[in-house]
């Protein structure tokens, strides 16, 4: 775990969804070397005037917007403490649980990400919103940061049962091993479980391909093995050094299959997993896309589980 210690920016938003979120977190994360930022944007008027005849910038609209920012402030300041308590019983000092409230200055997604920019070892939002009107795979404000937060780790809570297992999709890429550094810094001495998850797709096609040019595929599945050998052994080194013990770690090797991101998924569910944790971009080069192909199937079907995305 990270000496200096973690500072965590907590996306919330006065939902019941968003507790869930605090209540992972509380699950999860070891107390005592960890500062959360319970971070909430408030909006300046009602929804109320966008279906309504008021005008918001007359006096009475103005009266309206005025008790409502009151009311909406109140609730809000009470919530939070409510999300600080679940810390507390969980073991966190209060005053390792930051309270920020704001009103909106450009759009709630755009002032996170603004925050985001204060120095945070990761931030956290829930996979949908107060809004109820949308049913969205993710809700809208989820899906910007998602995007938008390339240059700090991104969580993102679904409806989650507690489980202290996490599932950690690992390649050859130096995304992967940002993947395995980030949860030693995070939870290197909680009471986790980690799984090592590597997923091989058919070779199939490679070996009809090696055939055809007089190759051995006996040598490339030599090497192919040769390499996961080293990804779980660096994996392991990192974990360890981070204060978790060797009994702690497991690795898991699936091949021949015809989806990665479905077999990532599959692993999660069947293993109840409660984090799932995989680096933006994977090992391959091809495209210019914001996230790889995999983590991005991975973020639209993982509904339930934590998902962790590592830059």
């Amino acid at each position: 775990m990270n000496s200096k210690g973690n500072r965590i920016l907590v996306a919330l938003d006065g939902s019941e969804h968003a507790l869930n979120t605090v209540r992972y977190l509380g699950h999860v994360l070891p107390p005592g070397n960890t500062e959360l930022v319970f971070f909430c944007v408030l909006g300046k008027e009602p929804d109320y005037f966008l279906d309504s005849a008021v005008d918001p910038a007359s006096r009475y609209g103005q009266d309206i917007a005025a008790r409502w920012r009151t009311e909406q402030r109140n609730n809000i300041e009470k919530y939070m403490e409510n999300a600080r308590r679940l810390m507390t019983e969980r073991g966190f000092h209060s005053e390792a649980v930051k309270i920020k409230i704001q009103e909106k200055e450009v759009g709630v997604a755009r002032d996170i990400i603004r925050e985001a920019q204060s120095g945070y070892d990761a931030v956290v939002a829930g996979r949908q919103g107060a809004n109820p009107i949308t049913r969205l795979v993710i809700g809208s404000i989820a899906s910007k940061l998602l995007q938008s937060l390339t240059f700090v780790p991104f969580w993102l809570v679904g409806a989650t049962e507690p489980s202290n297992k996490i599932l950690v999709a690992v390649d050859a890429s130096e995304s992967s091993v940002r993947g395995v550094e980030h949860i030693g810094n995070m939870v290197g001495n909680a009471n986790v479980e980690v799984t090592l998850f590597r997923v091989i797709r058919s070779l199939k096609q490679d070996e009809k391909f090696l055939e055809a040019l007089g190759q051995d595929t006996s040598k490339a599945k030599a090497a192919e093995e040769a390499i996961t050998r080293d990804i779980f052994e660096k994996a392991f080194q990192i974990l360890e050094k981070a204060g978790m013990k060797h009994d702690q770690i497991t690795a898991k090797v699936v091949t021949g299959v015809a989806t990665r991101s479905g077999s990532i998924i599959a692993q999660a569910s069947s293993g109840k997993y409660g984090t799932i944790v995989v680096g933006r971009k994977g090992h391959s080069k091809v495209g210019d896309f914001y996230m790889g192909r995999v983590t991005n199937k991975v973020v639209q079907l993982a509904s339930k589980a934590a998902l962790w995305v590592v830059n």
